[in-house]
């Protein structure tokens, strides 16, 4: 087919036959995806096939993201210019690695990054106790929270069976390989298309 046009402007059958080799989704999941995506801001888009599309319009378009805990990480992690703004390859990305055919060495990869909430490699009691912020809080409730200290008595149990090395964090390797044995675990860092 070459470089024969699919419907969506930019979108050629060799690109469409890329990304399928390239990640862990379909074509008609890719077209699904781009019909949403394109959807977004037609003109745009048909004009310059890399746009950037806000978060904001990205989360009303994919329904998937609104009630998210870890929205602003997923558009942090996988947005190419750290601009809260999505192009339609990192989109891909994002839903490639939510797909269930993603392998959890994958997965857990793109967890990590997540669950590093302050960024510096290592997943520490900070940051435990900010996926527990996460997790537990209710803005329509604000008497449902854990407080600092059950937070941090949770982080401790936690880092305690985790960090392997004693390093007071938890590294990517230690991370992967408890992941690894959680049978559930890609099944819960996934979502439905």
């Amino acid at each position: 087919m070459g470089l024969c046009e699919t419907k969506y402007a930019g979108l050629t059958e060799d690109l469409l036959e890329d990304y399928a080799s390239l990640t862990y989704l379909t074509k008609g999941e890719i077209l699904h995806l781009m019909k949403k995506f394109y959807s977004i801001d037609p003109e745009k888009i048909a004009a310059n096939f890399s746009h950037r599309i806000k978060k904001e319009d990205i989360i009303n378009k994919f329904g998937v993201l609104k009630n998210n805990p870890f929205q602003d990480r997923l558009f942090r992690v996988f947005s190419s210019e750290n601009d809260d703004c999505f192009s339609f390859e990192d989109l891909l990305d994002l839903c490639s690695a939510m797909s269930s055919d993603c392998p959890a060495e994958v997965k857990a990869a793109w967890a990590f990054k997540v669950f590093d909430i302050n960024e510096d490699n290592q997943i520490s009691a900070q940051d435990i106790c900010s996926i527990l912020d996460r997790l537990t809080w209710d803005p329509y409730n604000r008497a449902n929270y854990l407080d600092q200290e059950s937070k941090l008595k949770i982080a401790k149990v936690i880092l305690e069976e985790i960090n392997l090395d004693r390093s007071g964090s938890i590294g990517f390797n230690e991370f992967k390989l408890i992941l690894l044995r959680l049978p559930e675990f890609s099944s819960s860092f996934y979502f439905r298309l």
